[in-house]
């Protein structure tokens, strides 16, 4: 009945994601509105709020909108509606009732569509004027057609990472924002691109009487581009950047040094004199040349291999001269000297996303005479725990961290690499050798241990505090036991007390972690696979983010169908439908809260036919609980057939043994929510299978408290959460 009322009255009813409000202004100040509503509401009720949110609504539904003039009820009523507060003033007098129906509707109608049009009247001009605010800092680019830019485009091979490439040809402008460009060189011949993304391009002649500080304001700007901007569809293969690409360089330590305030331009006055004069008075630590450590030597055990010798790799004129530079610049700054050894490896050159090359050794045939070196690389979940709660946080970056490790006279025979130019042996640990991960590991390990706040993943160190002063002298701390062990830091990818960093591949920082919206945006734009081999591509994309999707393995279960051994590659519309799926789950994936261990935990668990699947929460200051991690996992072929109180049983036990390192202990009470209510007397029943009892005894170690909580409210089970044929 209400459907045909709104056909009737011509009503459209607009959507909008839960998670993006921004996607209508309208509803995104009325979310404002309730807020602030919510906020002095709760402070009565305390923890009883939700029993007043009708009364609340009512209210809220009656506050006029500064940016359209009119309350939503006036927009859907066409009048104004007598809510609680109009009804205590007035009384309890009731309006006549029409006494024409057909003059009522016309009326009504009417009145309606006047209050629409005025609405969309004072919404354009509330448009028009926060246009005008946004636009008094913006830089107006505009290109004409036969322009040479560069333009932001991903990098293939790695669709996580982006890099400027070009020059390309301005097509024609599409859009006062958007440019058609021509990409001879990638699988489309010509790139739909957004102004935001593109650059324009300087052929070197027309640089030459650039100055220094121009280039290297052009560098940070580059720089900072490629870390935070948003990625084009992904849906380009770049062959590689042409020879005459601008290689805009980064600018040193020592030119940074000179003007600090640029790089810490995000803080007050009275905490960037203070920072500034804690690096000053490290000055050692910010050397243009990589130091060497004096804490350890990298060895290369080959025990009694033969020596291994191979040619050198042909290259391109211009790479070649690239390739010279480098060996000369490890020459010049003692990392490397000419050799005599019976061993040789050859060279090549890897693009890096800055479009400069990162000079490696093919040490392939090396490694596999290589003993093996065990020791291990934190593990990241761990790293993001140590740094999302925290209010500062500041990330460092050794200056070729690798090259700042010496290497054994054992290893500088074996390390020695090949070129066109001659046989060359390193003096300091490179990349691409066995056990360089485990040995600067190893290295950060001994430098940072016993730091408090502070996390250490190979050469990303990140230190965090939660007041100014703690910060300060936590990052003191972390700089004198890096000028200890004579290591030397780049400042040009050093983040200093930020709220928010991007830490191994998440957005971290102020209690909350959040995935980086320009992966998010490079998996969005994957297209359908058509291999297995694009498939497992795609899954390890998005399976990364797993973390932040609630009964992932349920969702992606058709996709990881198609990789059984036996099984063939058919794109059905099941598998469509999966792959569509997943891709809205992650762009609608909330914001997790970073966990603080001193506080309770909640688990809320659920099963369906296919797979189980937890979230783990945690009450903030706001007595909201907030999800910290979810977690699923497919039934196999034999747990498929369970009952319905075994299937949840088991999604209990695998909930508990994946978020064990934030429940385990029993000391603390761990509330459990779950809609299938047989699962509250888990530890009651009377002569149970032997499954259910080997998990009742697995679960009492752990001091839970299960609860049901009804389906209805069960908000974390939403659609995605279930197959996506629908199937529970």
């Amino acid at each position: 009945m209400f459907a045909e009322v709104l056909t009737q009255l011509r009503v459209k009813h607009k959507t909008s994601s839960a998670y993006h409000p921004q996607s209508q202004g309208a509803l995104e100040r009325f979310h404002s509105t309730l807020k602030s509503l919510l906020r002095t509401y709760c402070s009565e009720l305390q923890r009883d709020w939700e029993e007043g949110l009708p009364w609340l609504l009512l209210a809220a539904r009656e506050v006029s909108q500064d940016s359209l003039g009119f309350s939503p009820n006036e927009l859907v009523f066409a009048h104004k509606v007598r809510g609680p507060l109009s009804v205590l003033k007035d009384g309890l007098q009731v309006a006549a009732p029409p006494v024409n129906l057909i003059d009522y509707v016309h009326g009504f109608r009417r009145r309606l569509f006047l209050a629409g049009r005025c609405a969309k009247k004072n919404m354009a001009k509330a448009q028009t004027r926060m246009k005008e605010i946004f636009d008094r800092h913006a830089e107006s680019r505009l290109f004409s057609p036969g322009d040479q830019v560069l333009a932001l485009l991903p990098i293939p091979g790695s669709p996580f990472r982006a890099k400027f490439s070009g020059p390309y040809d301005i097509v024609r402008q599409v859009t006062e924002q958007d440019y058609v460009i021509a990409t001879p060189n990638r699988r489309k011949s010509s790139q739909l691109c957004h102004v935001n993304l593109l650059k324009p391009y300087y052929s070197p002649s027309s640089r030459s009487d650039v100055t220094v500080d121009n280039v290297g304001s052009a560098a940070l700007a580059v720089v900072g581009a490629v870390s935070s901007s948003p990625m084009v569809a992904a849906d380009g293969e770049d062959e590689g950047a042409p020879d005459d690409c601008v290689l805009l360089p980064r600018l040193k330590n020592s030119e940074i040094l000179n003007n600090l305030d640029g790089l810490l331009g995000h803080m007050s006055e009275k905490q960037r004199e203070e920072l500034k004069s804690l690096i000053l008075s490290f000055s050692s630590l910010f050397s243009d040349v990589p130091t060497c450590t004096n804490v350890m030597e990298h060895d290369i055990d080959i025990g009694d291999a033969a020596p291994i010798r191979q040619r050198f790799y042909r290259v391109p004129p211009a790479k070649q001269k690239v390739l010279e530079t480098e060996v000369q610049y490890l020459i010049d700054n003692g990392l490397a000297k000419p050799s005599y050894s019976s061993w040789a490896s050859p060279c090549l050159l890897v693009a890096k996303p800055d479009n400069t090359f990162r000079f490696c050794t093919d040490y392939r045939k090396v490694n596999t005479v290589t003993k093996p070196d065990s020791f291990p690389l934190p593990r990241l979940e761990d790293c993001i725990d140590r740094v999302g709660a925290a209010k500062y946080v500041t990330k460092l970056d050794l200056l070729e961290g690798y090259y700042q490790i010496p290497l054994t006279a054992r290893a500088q025979e074996v390390s020695a690499f090949v070129t066109p130019s001659g046989l060359y042996t390193y003096n300091v640990m490179s990349f691409g050798l066995r056990n360089a991960p485990s040995s600067f590991q190893r290295l950060m390990n001994y430098v940072t241990s016993g730091l408090e706040g502070c996390a250490v993943y190979l050469d990303d160190v990140v230190t965090v505090g939660d007041t100014w002063a703690l910060h300060l002298s936590r990052l003191a701390a972390l700089f004198e036991r890096l000028q200890a062990a004579n290591l030397t830091v780049n400042l040009a990818k050093c983040e200093f007390a930020k709220a928010t960093v991007t830490y191994l591949g998440k957005v971290v920082g102020q209690g909350e972690v959040r995935p980086v919206r320009a992966k998010v945006m490079a998996i969005d734009n994957f297209p359908p696979p058509v291999t297995k081999k694009e498939l497992m591509r795609f899954l390890g994309m998005v399976g990364y983010y797993r973390s932040f999707c609630f009964n992932f393995s349920t969702v992606v279960a058709p996709l990881t169908n198609l990789l059984k051994g036996k099984a063939q590659f058919v794109w059905t519309d099941e598998c469509q439908g999966a792959f569509d799926n997943v891709k809205l789950l992650l762009s609608t994936a909330p914001v997790l809260a970073a966990p603080q261990l001193d506080r309770p935990f909640k688990i809320q668990v659920d099963a369906s036919q296919v797979g189980a699947g937890a979230v783990l929460l945690q009450t903030d200051d706001q007595e909201v609980d907030r999800p910290v991690s979810y977690f699923s996992k497919k039934f196999n072929q034999h747990q498929l057939n369970y009952s319905t109180i075994e299937k949840e049983a088991l999604a209990l036990v695998w909930a508990l043994q994946h978020f064990n390192v934030y429940v385990g202990g029993g000391v603390v009470p761990v509330v459990v929510f779950s809609d299938h209510n047989p699962l509250t007397f888990l530890h009651q029943l009377q002569n149970p299978n032997q499954r259910l009892m080997r998990w009742a005894l697995f679960l009492q170690p752990y001091n839970l408290q299960i609860r049901h909580i009804k389906g209805v409210d069960n908000v974390m089970a939403d659609a995605l959460s279930r197959s996506p044929d629908g199937v529970r």
